[in-house]
């Protein structure tokens, strides 16, 4: 039985790599073991080991949005499995293709006290594009082709990229009796991601031109090209874009804007200046709370919502029209025949955005070292190739309101389906993997503590990744909330701030990775321009000095 079990992990993976799957997160374990050694054995698949399945889990989803193609996973059975759901929860509201394979007890040994025994069927429950039981009966070669093509094809060649789930049951012996198989597939095809387009909705498109239109974008895993096509139709209509910094979009010209937010609550809003007549929201749900509410009391007679995969998801329920083509191919179909808006529209927004940033600007370079300067810092000093990844709380915010005018477009990649801040050290480790070019994360010191696995499992690869933490000693981001004046009774500092007073300098050397603490802007340029390995730069911040800066800031919209 254990040689029939090779044979099928043999042919599962020839299968999956011909669907061009490269690359596999495994973490060490024994019921697992034909899987993990067959896919070690395959030529044309790179084996990454993460000790901890809740980093493998997070590696792989960096891995698979920073390159955009589908990720392996593999791991041994029980409380192993489970520590992949957070992983499986992000992957399945941001879109993700991953390809999780959990090893099990064969039918026979579960529900009698075995141990490493849970129950993992439908184990991820609803956050799975398809979930299969694998059975035990590996004679059933042809089986095993069709099954590798389904998953990856249900993982990431549809409209609706996300995790799949197959449960792999094996008996005992689990290691090899005799020479290892080797299977070439025989199914075989490359499976790319569908990108389509309704007609109706390119028509829909078409006449709304003229008008004065605004383009929101939330979080989207494009590539340069996709990027390029919104903007190429953001010009050919004349209309201006708000952009989270993980839409890719920022840097790309005077149309995507910086320091619109600080314009959303102004009076000059509600005048009809910058009023828009059609909206359009593309990619995830914007992260900049002003945005939002500006979405959810935007009276234009157009909204639309531009969703492939068909889950409407938007908090606002403020949209006339729900369209389910791709963004980016229906801006391709549409922009040769597109009439623009009247010049004056996206010029007043642009001069307004101008004047607001400029006004951000004077209060940062007067300033202490604080969140918004580390930003605009940061943005400006990462080299050229380097990718940025974003933590959610404040990082995903600061980096989409600071970001400066005078900066490039780079890879921004964010967790943005959940949007919790567990796994964003390991996540950008995967997007270094993947990339192989320099990674810098940013991330608040709870995200780096509720991550310390992931930093462990950064220095054990020859990586290039510079994770630069905002060290407010606690969740910050509570203080901006209502609930900072509650009042004594609400014990504010010890359950919401909840200082920790953790050394960052001995928990990086404890490591082995290298670490700087920075308190001057030149001094964080300089680092972060210099940085190899992995780098922890720590910037302490007062956080009632941040929360004083912050309010003086929110007057910018008054």
């Amino acid at each position: 039985m254990s040689d029939l079990a090779y044979r099928a992990a043999a042919l599962f993976w020839a299968e999956v790599a011909a669907c061009g799957v490269t690359e596999v997160v495994v973490s060490p374990g024994s019921r697992s073991t034909p899987l993990t050694v067959m896919a070690r054995h395959h030529p044309l698949l790179r084996v990454t080991v993460c000790l901890d399945e809740r980093v493998g889990g997070f590696c792989a989803v960096g891995m698979a949005k920073a390159s955009g193609r589908t990720v392996a996973l593999v791991c041994t059975s029980g409380t192993a499995a489970a520590n992949y759901l957070p992983a499986v929860v992000e992957a399945h509201h941001s879109g993700v293709p991953l390809l999780v394979c959990t090893a099990d007890r064969p039918p026979e040994l579960r529900g009698v006290g075995a141990g490493q025994t849970i129950d993992q069927t439908k184990l991820y429950g609803q956050c799975v594009r398809w979930h299969a039981e694998v059975p035990c009966d590996y004679e059933q070669v042809g089986y095993f082709n069709r099954l590798a093509v389904r998953a990856v094809t249900m993982a990431g060649a549809g409209p609706s990229p996300g995790p799949v789930h197959l449960n792999w049951p094996f008996r005992k012996p689990l290691e090899p009796q005799g020479p290892l198989p080797t299977y070439k597939a025989k199914v075989g095809r490359n499976l790319l991601p569908v990108r389509l387009v309704a007609e109706e909705d390119v028509e829909i498109l078409l006449g709304l031109g003229g008008c004065r239109g605004l383009i929101v974008a939330g979080a989207m895993d494009t590539d340069d090209a996709g990027a390029a096509a919104v903007v190429a139709f953001a010009k050919a209509a004349g209309w201006p874009v708000l952009a989270d910094a993980g839409s890719q979009l920022r840097g790309r010209g005077p149309l995507v804007l910086d320091g619109a937010e600080w314009l959303l609550g102004r009076a000059q809003m509600a005048s009809e200046v910058l009023a828009p007549e059609v909206l359009i929201r593309i990619g995830g749900s914007p992260s900049n709370w002003a945005v939002s509410q500006f979405m959810e009391s935007c009276t234009a007679a157009d909204r639309l919502l531009l969703d492939p995969s068909r889950r409407w998801e938007d908090p606002s329920f403020g949209w006339t029209k729900a369209l389910a083509s791709d963004p980016v191919a229906l801006f391709e179909r549409a922009v040769d025949q597109m009439s623009a808006a009247d010049p004056g529209w996206s010029a007043g927004w642009m001069q307004a955005a101008g004047a607001a940033w400029q006004r951000v600007e004077a209060i940062l370079e007067g300033g202490d070292l604080l969140e918004p300067l580390l930003v605009t810092t940061l943005l400006r000093a990462l080299p050229p190739k380097a990718a940025l990844y974003v933590s959610n709380s404040m990082p995903v915010r600061d980096v989409s309101t600071f970001w400066p005018p005078d900066t490039m477009p780079r890879q921004v990649l964010v967790n943005r389906g959940a949007s919790g801040i567990d796994g964003v050290v390991s996540s950008a480790l995967g997007a270094a993997l993947a990339l192989d070019r320099p990674v810098a994360a940013l991330v608040g010191d709870v995200a780096l503590l509720h991550d310390i696995g992931g930093l462990l499992a950064a220095s054990l690869f020859d990586v290039d990744l510079t994770v630069m933490v905002p060290n407010n000693d606690g969740g910050g981001i509570f203080s901006l909330l209502p609930i900072a004046d509650g009042g004594p009774e609400i014990y504010f500092e010890e359950l919401f701030h909840a200082p920790h007073d953790v050394s960052l300098c001995d928990l990086a050397h404890g490591l082995g990775v290298c670490y700087h603490q920075i308190k001057q802007a030149d001094e964080l340029a300089d680092v972060v321009a210099k940085a190899s390995g992995v780098t922890v730069v720590e910037v302490p911040i007062d956080h009632r000095a941040a929360i004083r800066q912050r309010k003086q800031l929110s007057n910018l919209t008054e």
